[in-house]
């Protein structure tokens, strides 16, 4: 477990996952500093976490105040969002972590960063950022956590309308996901446990596999009312996606997503726990993302 004199610095720490590690962190009393654009919204987050949570002001595009700030914390979250430039700043935050004497770093990378060589134009950008971390030398360890398809997307990007959910493939073929809290999960006991029990691991993590049809009919009994499940067009999805801001590799890649009909069985090991089903994460967000 992490000793008492350890800090955690947290590179995003305010969305689904981030404050999953953040809220495990507090509870286990592990000091935590967050390195966020908004510090409101850090308060706001975590009320109950005053005297264990500082907060350091900055954004990508300046990381002087990251580098001010990292001396005296012994470990790293590391999650960020855009795939664009996620290499250069991964890397120019890890190399900035190392110097300060940070010992491990805990990465969520991503499920498409390892099939073969340049699967996809996302799962290039993660496994160059995670090749380039572990180049640094001298560092301490580096561990990738690699999940797959958020649930929390079934809500943001493919939410029912009208007692519908649609989506591109097959009703009955399978598509795997993952709770953000269980990555969050992971991540906090990653950042308390021994870094030499986990040393450069890699942790795949897809906890939940289900057919299109079975989720339309988990959301039925969330919502409490029908839901059936529609085959739309791929070219539809695509626009869809890239109205959320995407650019045409990322929009083109979340739209034709490899799947996969493995669950990763060692989940439970590294949990303590069976991972979270899509109907409990549903359920237990059902307030959250207006599903009445």
């Amino acid at each position: 477990m992490a000793q008492a004199t350890e800090r955690v610095f947290i590179v995003g720490g305010t969305g689904n996952v981030g404050s999953k590690v953040v809220r495990d962190l507090i509870t286990n009393n592990v000091p935590t500093t967050l390195y966020a654009r908004n510090p409101s919204k850090v308060a706001s987050l975590f009320p109950n976490g005053k005297h264990l949570v500082d907060v350091v002001q900055g954004d990508y595009s300046d990381f002087s105040s990251l580098e001010e700030s990292l001396p005296g914390h012994s470990r790293l979250f590391l999650l960020l969002n855009d795939v664009s430039d996620m290499m250069e700043n991964k890397l120019a935050i890890a190399r900035l972590a190392y110097k300060a004497g940070v010992k491990q770093i805990v990465d969520v990378s991503s499920c498409l960063a390892g099939p073969g060589w340049r699967p996809t134009y996302i799962g290039e950008c993660y496994r160059l950022a995670e090749e380039s971390m572990r180049q640094i030398p001298g560092r301490g360890a580096y561990v990738a956590l690699r999940p797959c398809a958020f649930m929390s997307n079934i809500v943001i990007l493919d939410a029912p309308q009208s007692g519908v959910a649609r989506d591109v493939v097959d009703a009955n073929a399978y598509q795997s996901w993952i709770s953000p809290n269980d990555i969050g999960a992971l991540a906090a006991i990653l950042l308390r446990e021994s870094i030499e029990k986990h040393g450069d691991a890699v942790y795949e993590m897809v906890g939940e596999i289900l057919t299109p049809a079975e989720r339309a009919g988990i959301l039925s009994r969330v919502i409490g009312r029908p839901v059936t499940y529609e085959k739309m067009p791929t070219v539809e999805k695509y626009n869809v996606i890239k109205a959320f801001g995407y650019n045409h590799l990322a929009s083109y890649d979340l739209t034709a997503m490899p799947e996969t009909d493995q669950v990763t069985v060692g989940l439970p090991i590294l949990l303590g726990r069976d991972p979270e089903t899509l109907e409990e994460y549903l359920t237990s967000k059902k307030k959250e993302f207006n599903l009445v």
